[in-house]
């Protein structure tokens, strides 16, 4: 790395940059560092206005090597999120885009040289998640979709690139909220609309909800920390919070009524019968239920932070400060 981490001429790479967590984490870039950033976007993705000209817009698409080694080339750090997000589509899709584009970036920064913060998921762990504490050596289960899946593929090849001599971070967010989120907020509030089941069996079980903006501390923290390469972490916001506290919750802030529960033989029996009907039938809609979405609500979430913690990363917004937050989008949006 040629240039200092605080050096005007530094250029730093965000895949994804104009989804949720990648906006996020744009802002931060901008107002912590001196970094020029690049944002590597699909062809016809909005930009987020105000970015200024210290970002870069570069269009293309993930899974062409071409487009991807142009995007890497000349930059010290890449923050790979570009990915299929949520548990629509097919495995074939999840795979050629996630785990192909993947590839694709491994093998560009290996090439340059570029130190990768790479973003999967705590669906990394699959069905561990329903019987252990998962902890970043916890061994992953067995994948219970398509993205879950894909998670799993990018992390084999952060560990190949780390033994060929790579410098990389995975880092495991839990369920990231906040203004804009997909399946948090946007998706969630069309079920409380529609009086649709919105808890599996009363909601008990510990949410692991964390707020955007702290996700996207980690990775910058990541960045700058040589003691996080070659290393996976956890993170989440350790709130008290279930789900049925956070439904309720948006259900206040939103005007709707409270959730409604259905019991978790029964959501696992609904997501056996319409979820393969979805995969062959409907690959550009989301299935009603999944067993994707299922092993993350359905079950009491145990994800341990204190390597995150270790490093020197805390959670800096609120459980409360984040719900005034989603106040001011649900009445932005009309929810």
């Amino acid at each position: 790395m040629s240039a200092s981490m605080n050096g005007h001429e530094q250029t730093v790479l965000v895949t994804g940059g104009c989804g949720f967590l990648g906006r996020a984490l744009v802002g931060l870039i901008l107002q912590r560092t001196r970094w020029a950033v690049r944002v590597f976007a699909l062809p016809h993705e909005a930009v987020p206005v105000g970015w200024g000209e210290r970002v870069q817009i570069l269009r293309g698409d993930i899974t062409r090597a071409d487009d991807v080694e142009r995007a890497v080339k000349g930059c010290s750090h890449v923050f790979h999120l570009a990915a299929l997000v949520g548990d629509a589509g097919s495995y074939a899709a999840h795979d050629r885009v996630t785990v192909g584009g993947t590839a694709h970036v491994f093998e560009s920064a290996l090439r340059h040289q570029a130190i990768v913060v790479l973003t999967t998921s705590i669906c990394a762990y699959g069905d561990a998640i329903q019987h252990s504490v998962c902890a970043e050596d916890t061994p992953l289960g067995r994948a219970q979709g398509p993205y879950g899946k894909a998670k799993q593929g990018q992390e084999a090849l952060a560990w190949r690139f780390n033994s060929q001599g790579g410098q990389v971070c995975v880092v495991r967010p839990a369920n990231i909220v906040g203004p804009g989120s997909g399946p948090w907020l946007l998706d969630a509030a069309h079920a409380l609309r529609q009086r649709l089941p919105a808890l599996i069996g009363g909601g008990q079980g510990h949410a692991a909800l964390t707020v955007v903006d702290n996700v996207a501390d980690f990775l910058l923290l990541a960045a700058q920390n040589p003691a996080a390469y070659g290393q996976a972490f956890n993170i989440h916001d350790d709130l008290p919070v279930t789900w049925v506290r956070y439904f309720n919750d948006l259900a206040v802030l939103m005007g709707a009524p409270l959730p409604r529960s259905i019991p978790r033989w029964l959501a696992y029996l609904g997501a056996s019968v319409v979820e393969p009907l979805f995969r062959r039938l409907f690959q550009r809609q989301r299935p009603p239920v999944t067993r994707e979405a299922l092993n993350l609500i359905a079950w009491d979430s145990r994800f341990p932070t204190g390597k995150a913690r270790a490093l020197g990363w805390a959670p800096r917004v609120s459980y409360g400060q984040m719900l005034l937050a989603l106040a001011k989008d649900i009445q932005a949006r009309g929810l």
